[in-house]
């Protein structure tokens, strides 16, 4: 029971953080714009000051520290709202801009991992949306891109060092992943056509650097895996711009023949580089296997996918049929299996490349054939013993079933069904006393849910979605009790992932709407953690998760934080009552903000503009607008660099509203997003045609009201 404790503490508080985000998402209509300011307020207070008390009273650090996590994720929803009460962009840079402050204080102040790994995702967030706004269009060059992409680039590598420098071994291997991954995509020849050779150089220079500098020392498995893993991500993604590139200039076969040799040279040249490494290294060394076996595996998956799709294509120019391939892949699945002594990179691309060919074709063959690969797999899978191989073959089995119940039974009707069955046998592979088996509990796991995802969302009957949604909760917190009683990280971990996947999937699924989903994890979350804490009366003597200096500075933070949102709304408040009440002809479209809900995105009659070849993107001018007969303020004249300040005092009837130019067709003024109830986007999508705006004297702008028809606006 001691060790569910914290568990059940964790849980009640992700339900309970699902259970707010979810209702403020749901925009629902029974709460005045005061009203639903006041009430983030005091889910903010409430567990800040849950964390203080628990901490004080209960001595649990690990509770304290939670709460106060759930505090900073609390605040964000309410900045969040905020923009969504007062239409706000959607996913604007300032809401984790305004986020990220209080964030990275609390993480200087307590020295916490999740605080900084928080910080860390909404800072790139601020980058990413300052310079690609969701809402609104931003015309860049190509040059300008590359500097943005840059940016992301030397930001995380300094991040990479200040967090080895700190010990946040997280934060080092997402900066890490994030500085390669960038810089490849920098190299495709079609995403920067003009710098893309430097951009290939500087990868590769990056790379060896990484190398020699980290990857080449013990106790680095982790940007070992990273940086092979991105190795092999990079001659992939080479393989494919030269397919594209190149194919009409060298003719079909020419293309396979070079795609198979570079193939052949790349696992060459890593075979190469894994003998050489064990004769200089000490095969006592734990990081020397955890590091050459991260070798052998990316050769293996790289080689493996270029040698299996580069034969699919020439054996289909020579032969013009499938069944070409089937026999090779036969082939090589037994040279595989006989072949045990040579290196294990070679034979493990014999097995995946055999795999990965036969999957190719498996859906154009006649049922006979597809027995046959299915009992070939399970032959593999009992003969090997080696844990990747038995990963493997299992891996393939469970393709070729899928197959055959998608060719042999009605799929579209009984998928669910289908997937459901296969799921809850994987459970039950894990209770069977098999011990050949035992090295896949963890593969067992994690199909489990795999399979058993997509059945609990995909569907049009909800009654039928909410079986499904309760047979995945209830396997997923059977699992993250028992592996948590068990101490089996991983197995735990893993678990953890498919819970939070599970609350992410419940989002975007429309079987129900959040607000019922919101009430519901409420009161789990909130019956959860009474259950917990009923159970949890050991008396603790200890200290206090922080001293008083720190609590003191954390309060600081807290007060920061409730001033901001007070602020905000008496802010917005005025401006609603002192500005110009204009209404603007609109045109209307209908996506969904992850943390704000639904929203229609406007564009607006007054906003087309298209500048001239010297006026940059993010340009601020002014558009004066004038009111006409049936009341609609409408644009007069061309916009006018700068802003409404600037221009003097408008005539009767007229407005200025400044706003920043595109760069390509129009200016926006910050008020395109408007919030809606959800499920309401479609409709007024179909139907709205005008737009209440609040203008103050400054020239910004403020979103009241849209809708079809001006009687309803006046």
């Amino acid at each position: 029971m001691k060790k569910t404790i914290p568990l059940g503490y964790a849980a009640s508080i992700i339900f309970i953080l699902s259970g707010i985000i979810f209702f403020f998402a749901s925009n629902w209509g029974g709460f005045e714009r005061t009203e639903k300011t006041a009430l983030a307020a005091g889910i903010m207070i409430l567990f800040y000051g849950g964390s203080f008390l628990f901490g004080k009273w209960m001595k649990r650090p690990d509770l304290t520290r939670w709460l106060l996590v759930g505090g900073a994720v609390s605040f964000g929803a309410a900045v969040a709202l905020i923009g969504q009460i007062y239409n706000s962009h959607a996913d604007s840079y300032l809401l984790f801009v305004i986020w990220l402050i209080p964030s990275l204080l609390l993480a200087v102040i307590t020295r916490y991992q999740p605080f900084a790994i928080l910080s860390y995702v909404l800072f790139m967030l601020s980058y990413w949306f300052y310079l690609y706004p969701s809402s609104i269009f931003l015309y860049r060059t190509e040059f300008e891109q590359l500097l943005i992409y840059l940016g992301i680039v030397v930001l995380n590598g300094l991040v990479f060092f200040l967090a080895r420098s700190l010990g946040l071994k997280v934060l080092e291997y997402c900066a890490f992943a994030v500085v390669h991954l960038f810089l490849i995509i920098m190299s495709f020849y079609y995403v920067f056509e003009t710098y893309s050779l430097w951009m290939n150089v500087l990868f590769l220079a990056v790379l060896l650097l990484s190398y020699f500098s980290f990857m080449k020392k013990a106790g680095h498995q982790g940007l070992t895996f990273i940086g092979f893993t991105m190795a092999g991500i990079y001659v992939l993604s080479k393989y494919i711009e030269m397919s594209i590139r190149l194919s009409d200039q060298l003719g079909g076969l020419s293309f396979y023949f070079f795609t198979i040799l570079l193939a052949l040279i790349f696992l060459g040249a890593g075979i190469f580089a894994a003998v050489k490494a064990a004769k200089q290294a000490s095969s006592d060394s734990a990081a020397f296997k955890v590091s050459k076996n991260i070798l052998i595996v990316i050769i293996t998956f790289t080689s493996s996918i270029l040698l299996s799709s580069s034969l699919a294509g020439l054996l289909y120019l020579i032969f013009e049929s499938s069944y070409a391939l089937a026999i090779v892949s036969m082939v090589f699945l037994i040279l595989a299996a006989v072949l045990k002594t040579v290196n294990p990179a070679a034979r493990y691309t014999l097995y995946i490349t055999g795999f990965l060919s036969a999957l190719g074709v498996l859906t154009i063959m006649d049922t006979a054939a597809v027995y046959l690969f299915l009992i070939a797999g399970a032959v593999i899978l009992l003969i090997e013993r080696e844990g990747f191989l038995q990963f493997l073959s299992y891996s393939f089995v469970l393709a070729v079933l899928l197959n055959l119940f998608s060719a042999h039974f009605e799929w579209t009707d009984h998928f669910r069904v289908i997937l459901a069955a296969l799921s809850l046998i994987q459970f039950a592979l894990l209770l069977v006393p098999f011990k050949p088996l035992r090295k896949l509990d963890s593969v067992f796991l994690a199909y489990g849910f795999l399979l058993l995802y997509p059945a609990a969302f995909w569907g049009t009957d909800w009654r039928e979605t909410l079986v499904y949604q309760i047979l995945y909760f209830g396997l997923n917190l059977a699992a993250l009790v028992i592996y948590q009683q068990k101490e089996e990280v991983f197995k735990r971990n893993a678990a953890w992932v498919f819970f939070i996947l599970f609350l992410t999937g419940l989002y975007y699924d429309f079987a129900w709407k959040l607000l019922h989903k919101s009430v519901t994890f409420l009161v789990i979350g909130i019956v959860l953690f009474a259950a917990v804490r009923y159970f949890d009366r050991e008396k603790r003597a200890g200290e206090s998760a922080f001293s008083k200096k720190r609590w003191a500075m954390i309060a600081a933070v807290v007060l920061l934080q409730l001033g901001f949102t007070g602020y905000q709304s008496v802010a917005n408040e005025t401006a609603l009552k002192e500005g110009t009440s204009v209404i603007l002809q609109l045109e209307p479209l209908d996506p969904r903000s992850v943390l704000q809900g639904d929203y229609v995105q406007l564009r607006y009659e007054a906003g087309r503009f298209e500048g001239d070849e010297t006026m940059k993107s993010g340009t601020v001018v002014t558009v004066k607008v004038k009111k006409d007969s049936t009341g609609v303020f409408r644009p007069e004249g061309k916009p006018v660099i700068g802003r409404a300040a600037d221009m003097g005092e408008p005539e009767q009837d007229t407005v200025y509203l400044t706003g920043k130019y595109n760069g390509y067709d129009s200016v926006h003024f910050g008020i395109e997003s408007f919030f809606v109830e959800e499920g309401t986007g479609l409709e007024l999508e179909r139907s709205a045609k005008y737009a209440k705006v609040i203008v103050s004297r400054g020239g910004n702008a403020l979103l009241k009201d849209v809708k079809k028809d001006l009687s309803s606006l006046k």
